[in-house]
């Protein structure tokens, strides 16, 4: 039986550069607005986030946290640095395509997650600016683009 589910790439929100952690720089205050207007427009548009990946950065993280506190939802993310600004898109692509659930929230990175997006899907774009999400709709080799969202 073939599972049907939505798959949301987002790269994360603009970042503060005087804000450095080990982890990297954190989410700004217009970088956590964006990212709760991801939030926002998942919400409106009744996309549920069941399980969420980020990489090991911190601005992925927070982008992820600040979606997830608009949608109402607090779960656990999966930290993996395969999802960090050089992941490599049929690893990430693997992964992906190892879950199966209604709502798969994926946070990373400008080149890796338009690298994964076409890889999973010919018509995603390739560019994402911070906060821009794509929704992919389908199972593993049947991906289609279902909205694109961009963040203030």
């Amino acid at each position: 039986m073939i599972v049907i589910m939505n798959v949301y790439l987002v790269r994360h929100g603009a970042y503060a550069l005087d804000m450095f952690s080990d982890r990297g720089p954190a989410l700004s205050a217009y970088g956590r607005e964006q990212a709760r207007a991801v939030g926002d427009f998942f919400l409106r548009e009744g996309f549920p986030v069941t399980q969420v990946i980020t990489s090991t950065y911190l601005r992925a993280q927070e982008t992820a946290a600040c979606i997830q506190e608009q949608l109402g939802c607090c779960l656990e993310p999966i930290e993996l640095m395969d999802f960090s600004p050089s992941g490599d898109e049929t690893t990430m692509r693997s992964i992906i395509e190892g879950f199966s659930t209604e709502g798969l929230l994926v946070v990373g990175h400008m080149c890796s997650i338009g690298y994964l997006a076409r890889a999973l899907c010919v018509d995603a774009p390739t560019v994402f600016n911070t906060c821009t999400a794509v929704v992919l709709e389908g199972a593993p080799k049947a991906w289609r683009v279902k909205r694109i969202f961009h963040a203030l």
